[in-house]
């Protein structure tokens, strides 16, 4: 870096210490301490084991996450798209990128490792998330222009964020998209600075590849910066010829366009979603205080961390502002300023919140990291110099984090030890659900659905979503209790079938029900849903599944069957194809004549074979989303439907 561009960063520390190669030892430190933290995550005992074995992940959403990621990964390798048509759920719902966008770094991932259902990959894949943290920590840093013992604090500060409480949480529930994004858009930020600063290819290829990445992983993330972005690249812009223009715009138009082939799936399904109401008022009880003490936040420690981010991150901007980096002091002031404003709006308005926008904490305060390590430099630097002794810093930290232990012990012992091991994942069954595996191998088959009962305020995992994979069974249920597509609405959610409530349902309409969803078994864990289908003289208790939970397992006594009108032997199904046998149209005469109706949601671009039989959607007023109807003259002796 020449004197012009040192000057033009504004160090906070003298090129003499703060730029010495011996800080270099302190990132390999830095490194050491994230790879121990990381491999923690899978356990006390045999971590190794427990990363590299088929074993899978099931906190939070990682189970749905490797599911859609192997449906997604098979399909990638086999069609070049991301998108299919699962029918192993809800009677079939399409696979796309606007539910479940958490699961795109598994699809590529399972990609590479050839399409096949191998969770030591995905634990893999989130290893080398962790370890790439404080790598993009340094070079954001660096690239803004700090020295290396600044960009070694910006560093340190990053970590201490990823092990805090949000990013723990954020990492424990499944939002790898969000965590990976917050990284890549921090990088692409700095190196947009760096390439203002000190254009080069390497600059210039750090843009497009944080690009590249960070819009695969989340893309509105990225689109919320896009403003930022490009007032920043107008105010410094004008101070560049044509040679520095072209490459960037270039770069970051071929970023974007490399993500075509997913990108424009998830602008045509994103009429899917389940509508928001955007008439809900801001929550009356979300005064200061009650937004303040939101478990989004963390404990003592991540809000007093939080704090004095956004406090050295304000005056960290005042700085570049003062050391004319006007642009510098918007691109990154602005980013962390409205990432947090963003942030309180999800905790206190609930469609914002829906949308996922409380989870943006965690990219402000990576943010905020950068120009808080060039305050905290800065004051560094003037004690140093006050005090004509390097260890002036470190004594003066030592000495207030003595103080804290001796006054308030609980607060500074607690978090020591969280930054010793952290919090790890829940890998594996374990007893209790491999006997909910087994009652289902026992007491079910392929030939109907089986209806699982979710709860909101039930378990936080997903697991059930892998299901499919270790029963080979398909399910109305079990995706998860939170309606984020239309197809999943048809479900029992708190006592609720299909939106409406389980208790004022009588027989006849649960009957109807169980046929039109082709359901043979039921799976209960409330007390008032176990209730009112033993009232039901068309069900039957199977079995108990005992656990921390106990299940009643309810066998239907009704004749499954595939087909509502006509009749055909349903093969088999999975996102690749749906075999049918032994279809027969409806009697001459009847409403159904010339036609099968399938329990099978009916989606745009299902395809049939053979050629003579017509598929097309019935529309009902029982269900939101229409079925399948196939429409043939004679009986057809197999019957393919593809998705394209």
């Amino acid at each position: 870096m020449s004197e012009r561009e040192r000057s033009q960063a504004g160090p906070s520390v003298p090129c003499r210490i703060g730029d010495h190669p011996a800080w270099l030892l302190a990132l390999v430190g830095l490194l050491a301490w994230q790879a121990w933290m990381t491999l923690g995550l899978f356990g006390t005992e045999r971590p190794w084991d427990r990363l590299l074995d088929d074993e899978p992940i099931v906190s939070g959403r990682h189970p749905l996450h490797l599911y859609h990621g192997l449906l997604g990964a098979r399909t990638l390798r086999e069609r070049g798209t991301m998108s299919c048509f699962d029918p192993a759920f809800h009677a079939g719902y399409p696979k796309t990128p606007v539910f479940d966008a958490g699961s795109r770094p598994a699809e590529l991932l399972l990609a590479l490792a050839g399409g096949r259902y191998r969770p030591a990959v995905y634990k893999v894949g989130h290893a080398l998330l962790c370890l790439l943290v404080p790598v993009v920590l340094f070079l954001a840093a660096r690239g803004v222009g700090l020295g290396r013992a600044t960009a070694c604090l910006a560093c340190a500060l990053g970590l201490l964020v990823w092990w805090g409480g949000p990013c723990q949480s954020a990492l424990l529930a499944g939002d790898s998209d969000l965590l990976l994004a917050s990284m890549m858009v921090l990088g692409q930020a700095s190196f947009l600075i760096r390439y203002h600063l000190a254009p080069g290819p390497l600059s210039l290829a750090g843009v497009v590849f944080t690009g590249l990445v960070g819009w695969f992983a989340h893309p509105l993330l990225f689109v919320l910066l896009l403003p930022l972005f490009l007032v920043y690249y107008l105010s410094v812009g004008a101070r560049h010829q044509l040679p520095w223009h072209y490459p960037l715009l270039g770069g970051l138009l071929a970023a974007i366009a490399a993500n075509f082939f997913w990108l424009g799936d998830w602008v045509a399904y994103w009429w899917i979603r389940v509508p928001l109401r955007l008439d809900s008022p801001l929550l009356l009880h979300r005064t200061l205080r009650t937004v303040w003490e939101a478990p989004l936040w963390g404990g003592p420690l991540d809000r007093a961390l939080a704090c004095l981010l956004v406090l050295a991150g304000s005056v960290g901007v005042f700085l570049y502002n003062g050391a004319c980096q006007r642009a510098t002091a918007r691109l990154l002031g602005l980013a962390w300023a409205g990432f947090l404003a963003l942030a309180v709006l999800g905790i206190a308005w609930e469609p914002v919140g829906r949308l996922g926008a409380a989870h943006l904490l965690v990219p402000a305060l990576f943010f905020a990291t950068v120009p808080a390590a060039h305050a905290l430099g800065r004051t560094s630097d003037a004690l140093r110099t006050w005090a004509g002794t390097f260890l002036a810093p470190v004594v003066l930290v030592a000495g207030a984090l003595g103080i804290a232990y001796v006054q308030v012990p609980e607060l500074v012992r607690t978090p020591a030890e969280s930054l010793q091991r952290p919090r790890p994942f829940e890998i594996g069954l374990g007893p209790e659900r491999t006997r909910v595996v087994e009652a289902l191998l026992a007491h079910t088959n392929e030939e109907a659905r089986i209806l699982w009962e979710e709860q909101k305020d039930g378990p936080s995992s997903r697991w059930t979503a892998l299901l499919p994979l270790l029963t080979g069974r398909s399910f109305v249920g079990g995706l998860g209790p939170d309606a984020d597509i239309e197809h999943l609405t048809s479900g029992l959610v708190d006592q609720h079938l299909a939106g409406k409530p389980l208790r004022e349902q009588t027989d006849a309409q649960l009957r109807d029900y169980c046929r039109r969803y082709n359901v043979g078994w039921v799976v209960c864990w409330s007390p008032a849903a176990r209730a009112r289908f033993a009232r039901w003289a068309d069900a039957e208790l199977a079995t108990e599944i005992p656990g921390e939970e106990t299940g009643h397992l309810f066998k239907l006594r009704r004749k499954p069957s595939f087909a509502l009108t006509g009749s055909a032997r349903w093969l088999s199904a999975d996102a690749r194809r749906i075999l049918l046998s032994d279809a027969v149209p409806g009697p001459l005469g009847d409403e159904a004549e010339g036609q099968v109706v399938l329990s099978l949601h009916y989606q745009e671009g299902m395809r049939v074979t053979p050629s003579r039989v017509r598929i097309e959607r019935a529309v009902g007023p029982e269900d939101p989303i229409p079925f399948v109807r196939l429409r043939l003259s004679e009986p057809v002796g197999r019957i393919m439907i593809t998705w394209k």
